[in-house]
Parts: C-alpha cells; structure tokens; sequence
C-alpha cells in the first residue's frame, strides 16, 4: 500500500478534504431517502452550483460502518467563476483555479505521455469487510432511485467497470450505468460499439460469460480516465499513473483476476452473462430528456461478492440537463480526442470545447487565424477536412455538430460563441453536412425520435467565420466592445476608478 498521503486525483477521500476545506463539500447528517430525495438533493445542486452533498445517513444504511454513504454531484461545477472547473481540475492533478483549456491540455499531455505501469498490491482498506454469494442483497442497500420516471434503482451511475480480454492483454475500464433487478442481478448498457461490449463479445464468441468487477468512489483520475473515449487496446490503469505521474496502485478481486484500484470504495465481482438479459431502462440521460418508452434488453450482470472499506462512499451522478459527470468529464473527454486528433492533422486548430448548455451535443473549435490564412485554403475546403477527421474516428461517433470559431473567440464563453454564430454564420452557405458512414450516436433525441429517424442522420460542420478571415489577418471591421474599442490606458483607468465612479465590483462579464 501507498506509504504517505495520496493527492486528490488518487485518492477519493483526499479530494473530498480538499473540497471540503475550500468549502465545497456540503456534510448532511439528517435521513435522507435515496427513493428520489438524495436525487432531487443532487440535481439541485448540479443546477445551482452549490457544493457536493455527501448524504452520510442515508435510509437503509447498513449500519455505521457498512454499505454505504452517498456523495452527490462528484463532478459538477461551482457557481464561483475563478474555481468554476476545480472538481475536474483535482480529479487530474490541477489547481482549483485550472481553465477548461488547461484542463483539455493536461489530458492530452497525459496521452501522449509515456503510460506508468500500474502496480499490484495485496492489500488494501477495500478488503476491510467482505459479503459473498447469498448473503449479498442489492434490493436492501440503499441504492438510489434518481429520477421519478427511472425505470429502477441505479447503483452504478459513476462506477468504473473493469473487464479484460480473454487473453489477459487488454484492461479496460469503462463508466456505464447499471440498474439493480435481484437480489444479486444488475442489468446495464454493454454496447457492442464501445470497449466493454467488444471485450463482452469476446467472451460471448468463446459461449462464456465475461468475468467483471464494478468499483465505486475509486480515485478521482481513474473515474475521468474511464469516461475517456481512448483507442482501443489502451490500458487505462497506465494512462491514470499518466495523468497522475504515479503509478496506479491495482488489486485483484476475491472471485476472479480482474483488478481493480485499490483506493476504492466498494467494489462489486461477478460475471457478465453472455446470453441471459433483462431490460434496462429508462434513465434520465445526458441530453436533459428522459423517453419512457426507451427501454432495451442488456447482458445481466451477477454479483457474486462485494468487498467495501468501512463506511463506504459511493459517488452518484444524477444525469440530465447540464452541467452533471456527462458534460464536465465526458464531454470534456471528447473534446480533448478530437483536438488532438485535428492537430495530429496538421489542422491549425489551437482549442476545443463543449458549452455545457449544448448538453454535450455542441462541439466548438477555435482557429489560428495566422496559419489558416497561410494554407490559402477555401471555407468549405478547411471545414471539411475538419469534419472528416472528426466524425470519421472513434469520439466523432458522439459528436453531431461542431462550430468552427476564430482566435478571437474563446469557445470556452457561450456568451461568444453565440455572438460568433449569430452574426457570422450564414444559413445554408456556412453550414458543411456530413452523411452516410458517419454514424450519429442514437441517444442524441432527435436521432431517433426527429424527422426521418430511420435514415441515416446528417452532421454538419458550422463555420462562424466570414470569409474574409481565410484571406487576410486584417479584418475589415472592428469589435465593438470594451476590450476592443478603447486605448490599453484608458481601459486600465477605468478598471481602477470603477468603484470610485460609484459601481459595485463586478468582474464578470455579461
């Protein structure tokens, strides 16, 4: 076991004293019940910005010491502007004050950097209590029911899965949820089109059922490591000691070889069945939608131990309108994906972001104005390859809509990327569509329930640029605006006298 303590990006209850200290972790020690309430309590803080709940009595809690507290909103925002991104920002190693752009950069770093190894423990607090077989009773945990219309209690909704090849080569972890429909059975999305779900298919080709392991509240760095669309055959324990700088520490389950991080919480063990399903669904999901109707049959899922450290922590993410785990780590994820992809490109792309009020649906990237205006390219031209790129790899699957912005636009502000769009972006001529072998992931609503669902769905690349900014760095028209319209020293005067002309403080711009 590690000797000294771990940083927050290694260790979950490290970034929840860390948290707390900066007074962003909300204790509650009345009864809460996880039917709907510890839900509703997360929900409002994703929306509100408030601290993370960590709900230490939850009804049905299995005694002090047992299964299990509940910590809302691990990955939501903070209403404070300068620390806005501080939850993400400590799950990868960053200061509280981290930008979104600093924080896309470090994950880029951390895949291009050399993997560290992770190393096997033998023991860890994970092993301090043990329940196997027919002593497990999901239905008398407390796990949550998050929204009213869910069709059953979700446990896992940011547990990293872990599942290996059956040749032992590839671990990969992966972040899908699970729904509780037994005593010792779960069912949840094994997608054939993402990692989990071609390793199941593996076994499945073999006629075995898929040894597996769900870990909950694991280090900060494993969970947004998880959630990453990385290439396959990437193992994810040496891309988490990357983003950390220290090799991940790893432990095997008490039922089979899986290993797990030794830092977690609570960790289930069992088998994904390769023939039995059950139907899952529906769940509040990423887009802000929940569609009754939209339930499918899904591999069940038997628990055959659970080990867990005393009084346990397990994070919940509560999905749906924005900004919840599904924009601040997915999202981000992707966007960190397609930058360094259009880069590899030789693309003068320099940022790339997901406004989180698009519901990760948005994807916008910022241009070198310098190095586009020396390629003497065409708009439609750039805005092709830049989709061709994106939507023709594995994270543009997820991806429908990107905007394309100048370097005078930070894609981090809505506020511009609106004013971008709005005055630039000229209907039908600015708009560049993408259809056919560009699958468009079928939980994006109006894939399956718009117009035509049954045809292939169009992606479109919407350049908010004019076309004079591919010719000329000189651009025939000038910003009209505080930053742009006034001498460096007349801006500076007014910052300085602004409260002695009588205006509060307000830093922030509108």
């Amino acid at each position: 076991m590690s000797a000294g303590k771990l940083s927050a990006a290694s260790s979950l209850r490290t970034f929840l004293e860390e948290c707390k200290a900066e007074g962003d972790v909300v204790e509650i020690g009345l009864e809460v019940d996880p039917h709907l309430e510890s839900g509703a309590i997360s929900r409002r803080a994703y929306e509100t910005g408030s601290p993370m709940p960590l709900i230490n009595n939850p009804k049905g809690k299995d005694g002090p010491e047992g299964l299990f507290r509940i910590l809302g909103a691990p990955v939501g925002v903070r209403n404070d502007r300068a620390t806005r991104y501080a939850r993400l920002a400590k799950s990868i190693g960053l200061p509280s004050n981290a930008t979104g752009h600093d924080i896309i950069q470090k994950l880029i770093a951390s895949k291009k950097a050399e993997p560290i190894p992770s190393v096997q423990v033998r023991d860890a607090p994970l092993k301090e209590h043990k329940i196997f077989g027919d002593e497990i009773d999901l239905l008398k945990l407390p796990v949550p029911k998050n929204h009213a219309s869910d069709g059953g209690r979700y446990f896992l909704t940011y547990g990293l899965h872990s599942v290996q090849t059956p040749d032992g080569k590839w671990v990969n972890w992966a972040i899908t949820r699970c729904m509780v429909i037994g005593k010792r059975q779960l069912t949840g999305l094994v997608d054939v089109k993402q990692d989990i779900g071609a390793i199941w298919a593996m076994w499945k080709a073999q006629g075995k059922d898929t040894p597996w392991a769900c870990a909950l509240g694991v280090p900060p760095a494993a969970a947004v490591a998880s959630g990453m669309p990385l290439p396959k055959f990437v193992n994810e324990p040496d891309y988490v000691g990357a983003i950390t700088g220290v090799p991940m520490e790893v432990i095997k389950c008490e039922t089979n070889d899986i290993v797990v991080p030794a830092q977690s919480e609570v960790v289930l063990e069992g088998t994904i069945s390769a023939n039995e399903t059950a139907l899952e669904g529906p769940m509040g999901e990423y887009h802000g939608f929940l569609f009754p109707a939209k339930k499918s049959p899904q591999p069940v899922m038997t628990v055959n131990a659970i080990t867990y450290r005393s009084n346990p922590i397990v994070p919940i993410s509560v999905a749906g309108r924005s900004p919840d785990e599904t924009h601040t780590v997915w999202a981000l994820s992707i966007c960190a994906e397609i930058l360094d992809l259009l880069q590899q490109a030789d693309l003068p792309i320099t940022k790339a972001w997901c406004p989180y009020e698009s519901q990760a649906i948005w994807y916008v990237v910022q241009v070198d104005r310098k190095r586009l205006v020396e390629m003497k390219t065409t708009p439609e031209v750039f805005c092709r390859k830049v989709g061709e790129v994106v939507f023709s790899s594995k994270p543009g699957r997820f991806v429908p809509k990107i905007f394309v912005v100048g370097d005078n636009i930070d894609p981090s502000d809505l506020h511009e990327v609106v004013w971008a769009e709005a005055t630039k972006s000229q209907p039908q001529d600015s708009d560049f569509f993408f259809v056919g072998n560009y699958p468009t992931y079928d939980l994006v609503p109006y894939a399956t329930h718009g117009f035509n669902p049954h045809e292939p769905q169009a992606k479109v690349v919407r350049l908010c640029m004019l076309p004079a900014e591919f010719k000329t760095l000189d651009r025939p028209w000038i910003e009209a605006s505080f930053r742009a319209s006034y001498p460096e020293e007349l801006k500076k005067k007014v910052l300085d006298n602004w409260r002695a002309y009588g205006f509060e403080n307000n830093h922030v711009n509108l």
